[in-house]
Order: structure tokens, then sequence, then C-alpha cells
């Protein structure tokens, strides 16, 4: 499991709080029982997105840290999470 950087993607969701990514290089079976792990509701996943993942809030984010997840850039999150499908 991959997060990036907390950022403001698109202020006028989630009324402009950062979110970030959390993504998967494995099957996304493993990236729903994680993201459940942390208490991630499934509504934050984009599945129809270019790229699968989840969106994160900070709490969530800290969270999928303290579970394992780990910190890199957005370029090497896509270039490790997405290049390969």
């Amino acid at each position: 499991m991959f997060v990036d950087a907390l950022r403001v993607h698109d202020p006028r969701r989630a009324c402009g709080a950062p979110t970030c990514h959390l993504a998967t290089d494995a099957d996304l079976d493993e990236l729903h029982a994680f993201a459940a792990s942390i208490g991630v509701p499934r509504i934050a996943f984009h599945a129809g997105a270019k790229f699968p993942h989840y969106d994160l809030r900070e709490r969530h984010r800290a969270l999928a840290v303290a579970a394992g997840a780990i910190e890199v850039s957005s370029k090497e999150l896509v270039r490790r999470c997405f290049h390969r499908r």
C-alpha cells in the first residue's frame, strides 16, 4: 500500500480539505481490505478513475501509515501502482 502527500486537489470538493491517494501495486481486493481496516468508507474509492484509488483525509492517511502504507511522492505512486496495469 502506498500514500502520497496531502494536498488540496480540488477546492470545490470536500470543503477544500487536503486529501491524498491510497493505492496498491497488488490486488484491488487487498486495497479494499486495507482501507476497511483503517475505517475508510468504500465511497472514498474511485473505481471509474483512470487509476483506481481511495481518497484519504489527514486522519485516515495517518492511520494508513501507522498500518504500514509506504509514503511516496505522487509521481512514485503512479509509477509503482499504475504503470504495470
